[in-house]
C-alpha cells in the first residue's frame, strides 16, 4: 500500500505543507534504481528517496542531506535551484508532481515496469529522465489517467468479472484503485461466503460495493499504522486491516513518519534476508541430506550382506561345475551348507560355470568393500549433519546483516563444505563428471580440453588441489577442500588421484604417477591451447586407476 493512490494522495498533502518554498538543492543516484532529491530551506535539508525498482517501489523522505563523495553523478542539473510551489497526486491515479516557480515538474511514477522520474516543461515535454534519458527527452510527459469513479451499484457490477481466479482480483478489477489488501478488507468487513467470483449473489455484490464505498471514505481520513510481526514489518496501512490483527499494531500521527519508518526496516530486511537465506538455506539442506544418508546407510547396514550370497553361489558353482549346460541364464544346484535342498542361480550365458563363479566371487568381495567403505563414511556423515545444524542454530540466533557477515568470516572453514553444495551455480549447472568421496569432499572432472580449461580457472578454488597424471594426456580434476587450511585424508587423497588417473590415457596401467598440487600454482602460458596449463611446486602419489564404488 506504500504507493497506492489513497498514499500518496495523503502524503502529497503532507509534504505540501512542509515543503513548499523549498529548492531543490541537489539530485543523484547512489544505490540502483533510486534516485535521491535534496530539497532545502535556510532552516533545514531534506532528502526524497525514490525507489522505480518494482517489487519494492517508494517515495519517502529523510531530514538531513547525506551524499557519498566519489563517484556520484549530479541528476536533473536544469531542474537544480528550482522552488516548489506545489505538491500533489493525480486525479484518482497514481502519478506525483513536485511543481516549481517557473512552471516546470517533476513527475514521479511509481507503478509498473515503465516507472520513473522524469522533469517536464510547462508544455508537458520531458527536459530530463532519471532512467531511459536519451530516449525520453523531447517527447511528450505521459498523461494521467484517472480511475473511474463508482457512485452506483450498477456500475461496480458492471465492472464485475466472473473470470477473475478469486474474489479478490475481481474487486481490484471492478474497483481499480484497491489492491490486493484492500480487497481482502472488503471481503473480510462484507461477510460473504462466496468462494469464486461467478459464485457471488446480487446481494453478495451489493455488500462488497457497500463495503468498498466505506473504505474509499474511510481512507480519506488516514490512520497510519505499521504492522509488525515480531521485529519485522508486515504491513503498511492508513486503515485496519483485519488480516493482521494477530500481529503487533503501531499507530503514527503522520503518512510520512509510518511510511519513512516502514521503508527503511523493509530496506532493512531486504538486506538481512539476501545475506541470511542462502546461508540458512544451505546449512539446512546440508544437514536434513546429511541425515537422510545417514538413516539410508544404517537401514542398508541393518541386512544381511549379500557379499556371504555371493561368494556361496561361487562355491556351489565351482562344485557344480562339470554338470552346467552352456548357454543357460539359471541353474538349479544342491545347495552344500542346506541339505537336501536346492538353489536358483543366475547366470551371465556367454560365460562358463568357472567364469560365473569367479564373476560371483568378485561380487563379494566388491559388495564387502562397498560396506566397509559405508561403515567408514558413517562417522563422517553423522558429524556433517551435527556440524551443519550446531552452525543453523548459531545462524537462527542472528538479528542483523552485520553479524551475519561476521558470522560468516569466523566460520568461513566451518561453512565452505556446505556452501559447496548450495553455491550460486545449481548442480544441474556444473558441466563436469562428479563424484561424491563422503566427508564433504567431491572430485570433479573435465570431459575435454574446454572444459579441463573452465574447472581449472573458472571453477576451482585457488585452495583446491588440482590433479592430473604425469606424463600423459588426460582431464584436469579438482578435489574440493573442505576448508582452505584443511588437509584432506589419506584415503581422500587416493581415492581422488585413482579417478584422476582413471580419466587419463594411462587408465591401463597398474599404477600411475598423479601430480597433486593447489590450483593457486596452476597457471596458464600465454596463447597456450586449451587444457595446456603449467604447474609448480607439484608432489606426486603413485595409485592404481579405478573409480569409486
Amino acid at each position: 500500500m506504500i504507493t497506492n493512490f489513497y498514499t500518496l494522495q495523503a502524503l502529497a498533502k503532507e509534504w505540501n505543507q512542509d515543503l513548499n518554498g523549498y529548492i531543490l538543492g541537489d539530485a543523484y543516484s547512489q544505490t540502483k534504481d533510486e534516485i535521491t532529491l535534496a530539497f532545502a530551506s535556510k532552516e533545514r535539508t531534506y532528502m526524497v528517496r525514490v525507489r522505480i525498482r518494482q517489487p519494492l517501489q517508494y517515495v519517502f523522505r529523510v531530514e538531513g542531506y547525506n551524499k557519498a563523495r566519489r563517484n556520484v553523478a549530479t541528476l536533473f542539473q536544469p531542474a537544480l535551484d528550482q522552488r516548489i510551489t506545489h505538491i500533489k497526486v493525480a486525479e484518482r491515479d497514481r502519478m506525483f508532481y513536485i511543481e516549481f516557480e517557473q512552471g516546470t515538474y517533476l513527475q514521479m511514477m511509481l507503478f509498473g515496469n515503465s516507472a520513473n522520474v522524469l522533469y517536464v516543461n510547462p508544455e508537458g515535454i520531458i527536459i530530463d529522465a532519471f532512467q531511459q534519458r536519451d530516449r525520453l527527452m523531447g517527447q511528450t510527459a505521459p498523461a494521467h489517467r484517472p480511475a473511474p469513479s463508482l457512485d452506483l451499484f450498477e456500475q461496480f457490477n458492471e465492472r464485475w468479472k466472473t473470470d477473475k481466479k478469486s474474489i479478490a482480483k475481481a474487486i481490484s478489477s471492478a474497483y481499480p484503485l484497491f489492491n490486493n489488501n484492500l480487497a481482502k478488507e472488503v471481503i473480510h468487513r462484507s461477510g460473504i461466503t462466496a468462494s469464486l467470483p461467478a459464485e457471488c449473489s446480487e446481494n453478495e455484490l451489493v455488500l462488497l460495493f457497500e463495503q468498498c464505498k466505506n473504505i474509499d471514505a474511510e481512507l480519506q481520513n488516514p490512520s497510519p499504522r505499521i504492522y509488525w510481526d515480531g521485529d519485522r514489518v508486515a504491513a503498511f496501512s492508513t486503515i485496519t486491516l483485519h488480516e493482521f490483527t494477530e500481529c503487533k499494531e503501531e499507530q503514527f500521527d503522520t503518512i510520512d513518519e509510518c511510511l519513512r519508518v516502514f521503508i527503511r526496516r523493509r530496506l532493512g530486511q531486504s538486506h538481512f534476508d539476501a545475506a541470511y537465506k542462502p546461508l540458512e538455506k544451505a546449512l539446512r539442506t546440508a544437514r536434513d541430506q546429511n541425515r537422510n544418508r545417514l538413516d539410508a546407510m544404517l537401514n542398508a547396514l541393518s541386512e544381511e550382506s549379500r557379499a556371504d550370497k555371493y561368494e556361496n553361489w561361487g562355491h556351489l558353482l565351482m562344485a557344480a561345475q562339470k554338470s552346467i549346460p552352456p548357454n543357460v541364464d539359471r541353474v538349479e544346484v544342491d545347495d552344500l551348507f542346506n541339505e537336501n535342498t536346492q538353489v536358483a542361480i543366475p547366470l551371465d550365458p556367454t560365460l562358463t560355470g568357472i567364469e560365473n563363479a569367479e564373476k560371483y566371487y568378485d561380487k563379494a568381495r566388491r559388495t564387502r568393500a562397498a560396506r566397509a567403505h559405508a561403515e567408514e563414511r558413517l562417522e563422517g556423515i553423522e558429524a556433517l549433519a551435527e556440524h551443519a545444524d550446531q552452525l543453523l542454530h548459531k545462524l537462527n540466533q542472528i538479528k542483523t546483516a552485520s553479524d551475519i557477515k561476521k558470522f560468516e568470516k569466523a566460520h568461513a572453514d566451518q561453512l565452505a563444505p556446505f556452501l559447496g553444495q548450495q553455491n550460486s551455480r545449481s548442480q544441474d549447472q556444473i558441466p563436469f563428471r562428479r563424484y561424491d568421496l563422503g566427508q564433504g569432499y567431491e572430485v570433479w572432472v573435465g570431459r575435454n580440453a574446454k572444459q579441463n580449461d573452465l574447472l581449472t580457472f573458472k571453477h576451482a578454488r585457488k585452495f583446491d588441489l588440482w590433479m592430473h597424471a604425469r606424463g600423459v594426456p588426460g582431464s584436469h580434476a579438482v578435489l574440493r577442500r573442505t576448508g582452505r587450511t584443511v588437509i584432506p585424508p589419506k584415503n581422500i587423497l587416493e581415492q581422488a588421484a585413482s579417478i584422476t588417473a582413471f580419466h587419463s590415457k594411462a587408465r591401463g596401467s597398474s599404477l600411475v604417477p598423479v601430480i597433486i598440487v593447489e590450483r593457486k600454482h596452476v597457471r596458464k602460458p600465454r596463447g597456450a591451447a586449451a587444457g595446456a596449463v603449467l604447474v609448480e611446486k607439484e608432489e606426486v602419489l603413485l595409485v592404481e586407476p579405478g573409480l569409486p564404488q
